[in-house]
């Protein structure tokens, strides 16, 4: 197994379990989890890059439609939320360095 899948594994065990139990600081270690894949296996294409900030955007929508369902709900709001989190963190960081190497010579 190579570093990315781990760190996408850890950011689906983080949410996961940060759905059923209360973790401090969760959301800012899912975050710092997608920041560190993305700067250590940059998204290269645009279509890829474009497909994950979707995912941050649209997800956190859908994850608030999930509260309709009645048992579990909220679990599944929050774990689609939470790996929302986490592709935000790779699209900023696979984004930031994409921008940064247009920019040096």
């Amino acid at each position: 197994m190579n570093l990315d899948k781990g760190l996408i594994i850890a950011i689906i065990l983080l949410a996961v379990v940060g759905a059923f139990v209360a973790i401090p600081y969760a959301g800012l270690a899912i975050l710092l989890v997608g920041l560190v894949s993305g700067t250590t296996s940059p998204l290269t294409e645009l279509s890829e890059r474009t497909g994950y900030l979707l995912v941050a955007l649209a997800a956190p929508t859908v994850a608030e439609s999930l509260q309709a369902i009645p048992v579990a709900g909220a679990p599944l709001e929050a774990i689609v939320g939470s790996v929302a989190l986490g592709a935000g963190g790779i699209w900023l960081a696979s984004m930031t360095r994409a921008l940064v190497n247009r920019i040096k010579p």
